[in-house]
């Protein structure tokens, strides 16, 4: 299947439902030099079959980033710099994301501000990946995970293989958890689809999310700013506590987005049952439960502190319909904390 992306003045042709070797065209690599940037295990899994698929390119480098969430950090840019230092300027090239979301973001941004002649592709290794993949911003962030520097780039092509995000296992429980973070930004009825849908870790596991593409990349040409910042402060917040370190980064983007959604029951009541919702996301295999040496009274100055750095998220008077954007305050916080622990102890 394919469909036409569009975001402003920027489109994207998106394949999805056949297999590489399929959906890529015949030639799509042919005098051109093809840049692949990806991370180590998916550099590990599919290097051989993946330089099959592009034989009739002039010439094929690969350049493997760190496997973290957020490897579009700057170091990465300046040994990506490096890296292509020596490439020569009178060549055509390709550069190819075939990573996570971090090298989606970083492939985006390098080749809309290198000297290279060159077009942008995405092979995406998740749902995840995907998603980053229609958004138009590219962004490279500090230490401190605050954007940078920052382009607006789409890719040309995506070719969405799901036989190769199959291959993620837990993975797919963090690809639920932006469908679930659409829904909560766009659509009441698609949540209620998602919870009917699957009912447990098993569901999560064995159906396949390829129905749900349309529908997603239709919210992020409307929405993407939304759905990317939705939980952003809150997630970021778990990187500024003292044991912060006890969540990995896709758990702290959860927790993010159930501190938000906590927070806004608080302040403007949502046409959802949270206890529910939360119990829902423990049956699906989500943890929701905090470390008990996290201390909530420090989160919650943490988030208070990057009011000042990062933009207000948004408050929905119900699911999907927005309010304001506004900034929590330190009594809203406590009121989040007393809730999110209350909710917990049921």
């Amino acid at each position: 299947m394919e469909l036409c992306y569009h975001s402003e003045s920027c489109n994207t042709r998106l394949v999805y439902g056949e297999t590489l070797n399929r959906s890529l065209p015949a030639g799509f690599s042919k005098d051109v030099h093809v840049i692949f940037l990806t991370n180590q295990k998916y550099y590990d899994r599919s290097f051989e079959k993946i330089n099959q698929l592009f034989a009739t390119a002039l010439d094929i480098d690969w350049y493997i980033c760190r496997n973290h969430l957020y490897c579009n950090d700057l170091t990465e840019l300046q040994e990506l710099l490096a890296f292509l230092e020596g490439f020569p300027k009178d060549h055509q090239y390709l550069f190819v994301s075939y990573g996570n979301e971090g090298v989606t973001a970083l492939t985006g941004f390098i080749q809309q501000t290198t000297v290279l002649p060159s077009r942008f592709c995405c092979l995406p290794v998740s749902l995840r990946s995907l998603c980053k993949s229609l958004v138009k911003r590219r962004e490279v962030v500090s230490q401190h995970l605050q954007p940078l520097l920052a382009v607006n780039n789409l890719p040309q092509d995506i070719f969405y293989d799901q036989t190769i995000t199959q291959e993620q296992g837990d993975g797919k429980l963090v690809d639920f958890l932006l469908l679930l973070r659409a829904g909560l930004v766009c659509d009441a009825s698609f949540l209620k689809n998602l919870f009917q849908s699957f009912p447990h870790q098993q569901a999560v596991h064995s159906r396949s999310f390829a129905s749900y593409i349309q529908q997603l990349a239709s919210f992020y040409e409307k929405r993407q700013t939304e759905i990317e910042n939705y939980g952003r402060l809150f997630e970021l917040a778990f990187y500024q506590v003292a044991n912060g370190h006890l969540l990995s980064a896709n758990m702290k983007r959860m927790m993010g987005i159930l501190m938000q959604v906590t927070w806004n029951q608080q302040v403007t009541p949502l046409d959802l049952d949270l206890p529910k919702f939360f119990h829902w996301l423990q049956a699906v295999g989500l943890p929701v439960v905090l470390p008990p040496q996290i201390s909530l009274t420090e989160y919650g100055v943490a988030v208070l502190k990057l009011t000042k750095e990062l933009p207000k998220p948004t408050l929905y008077q119900k699911i999907g319909i927005r309010k304001a954007a506004n900034y929590p305050t330190s009594e809203e916080l406590i009121q989040m904390a007393t809730a999110y622990q209350q909710i917990i102890g049921e």
